[in-house]
C-alpha cells in the first residue's frame, strides 16, 4: 500500500540536495527508505516538485513543495515455503527454505521472509526499528536454510536484541565441508566487507569480532559433516572461518568450493533463548532439508572410508 506524502520545504532546508531532504523525512520514524530506495523513486520520476519531476543532484528551496509515495507496508505474502516452528505474545520463530531472502532491500519486494511476516504477524512491521526487517532479530544469507527469531512488540525486540548483545542466544548450525576435518577447534577472528559493494567478509583487525566453534559429526572420502555453534553473528562467519581452515561449505562457490553443488549445504539447525512474554528458556530445531539430509546420509553411510 502506498500513500501520496507531501512536505513544504523549510527555510533551514534551503539548498539540500532532494535526495538528503527525502532522506531526512523518511529515516525515521515508519515509514521509512533507504537511501538506495529514495534513489530509485527519483529516478523513476515518482517524486514531484512543484509538481514536476524532481532530478536527482537537483537542490530544493523555501517553500517548495514535495510529493512522494510511500510503501506504508511491505507487500504480504504467506505462500512462501516458511514454516512457524514456534510463537508466543512476544516472538515468533520460522523455519526458512534456502532461496528465501531474509529481509526485503525494497518496499516493492514480495518473496522474502519479512514479506511472510507481514502477511501472517502484521505486528511484526513495527516491532523492531527498520519495517523493511518486519522484527527480525537476525538475517540468513539467502542460501542458507533453517531458523530465523522475530519480535512482535519494541519491548520484545529490546529484550531479545539484548540477549544477543549478551551473547546468551544459542544458535547451532549443521554444514557440510569440502574435504576431511577430523578435529574439534575454534576459529576466532575480526572480519570486516570487501569486494564491490561489501559483498564478501575478510579477516581484518579492525573488523567486527567473529568466534565460530566446530565438531566434526561425520566423514565421507570428500566431505565432512560439522556441528557448528555461534556466540557472534557476523555476517558470512561461518563460509569465511571454514575456508580460512580449508575446508568451504559445500557450494559455497564465493569463499572457494567447486562448482556443481545444487545449493550452499548450510542449515541454522537449532535456535535457544528467552521468550520476554513468558521468562521461560525455548530451543527450536530444524530437520535438515531433504537434499541436505541426503548428502548427510550418504556421508554418515561413509565413516571412515
Amino acid at each position: 500500500m502506498r500513500d501520496i506524502v507531501q512536505w513544504v520545504v523549510a527555510a533551514s532546508e534551503e539548498g539540500l540536495r532532494l535526495d538528503a531532504f527525502l532522506a531526512s523525512h523518511l529515516s525515521s520514524p515508519v515509514p521509512s527508505l533507504s537511501r538506495r530506495a529514495i534513489a530509485e523513486l527519483i529516478t523513476a520520476r515518482q517524486v514531484r516538485v512543484n509538481g514536476r519531476p524532481g532530478k536527482k543532484g537537483q537542490r530544493v528551496h523555501a517553500g517548495d513543495t514535495i510529493i512522494a509515495p510511500v510503501a506504508l507496508s511491505l507487500p504480504a505474502n504467506a505462500a512462501l515455503s516458511i514454516r512457524v516452528v514456534y510463537t508466543d505474545d512476544a516472538l515468533v520463530v520460522l523455519d526458512k527454505a534456502a532461496g528465501i531472502p531474509s529481509v526485503a532491500l525494497r518496499h516493492s519486494e514480495t518473496d522474502t521472509v519479512a514479506n511472510f511476516l507481514a502477511a501472517r504477524f502484521p505486528e511484526t512491521v513495527t516491532a523492531g526499528p527498520h519495517p523493511l526487517e518486519c522484527g527480525l532479530l537476525q538475517r540468513l544469507d539467502t542460501a542458507t536454510s533453517g531458523l530465523l527469531l522475530a519480535a512482535r512488540t519494541p519491548d520484545a525486540y529490546a529484550s531479545l536484541r539484548e540477549q544477543f548483545r549478551a551473547r546468551s542466544i544459542e544458535k547451532q548450525y549443521l554444514a557440510v565441508v569440502e574435504g576431511r576435518l577430523y578435529d574439534s577447534g575454534q576459529v576466532t577472528s575480526r572480519l570486516v566487507p570487501s569486494g564491490p559493494r561489501g559483498q564478501h567478509m575478510r579477516v581484518d583487525a579492525d573488523g567486527q569480532e567473529a568466534n565460530t566453534a566446530y565438531v566434526p559429526m561425520a566423514l565421507s572420502e570428500r566431505y565432512t559433516l560439522l556441528r557448528i555453534t555461534l556466540t557472534t553473528g557476523v555476517r558470512h562467519q561461518i563460509r569465511v572461518h571454514v575456508a580460512a581452515l580449508g575446508h568451504p561449505i559445500v557450494g559455497d562457490t564465493h569463499y572457494g568450493a567447486p562448482h556443481g553443488a545444487s545449493r550452499l549445504y548450510l542449515h541454522a539447525a537449532a535456535l535457544g533463548f528467552t521468550s520476554p512474554a513468558t521468562s521461560q528458556r525455548v530451543h527450536c530445531v530444524s530437520p535438515a532439508p531433504q537434499e541436505f539430509a541426503a548428502l548427510v546420509e550418504h556421508i554418515e553411510g561413509m565413516v571412515g572410508g
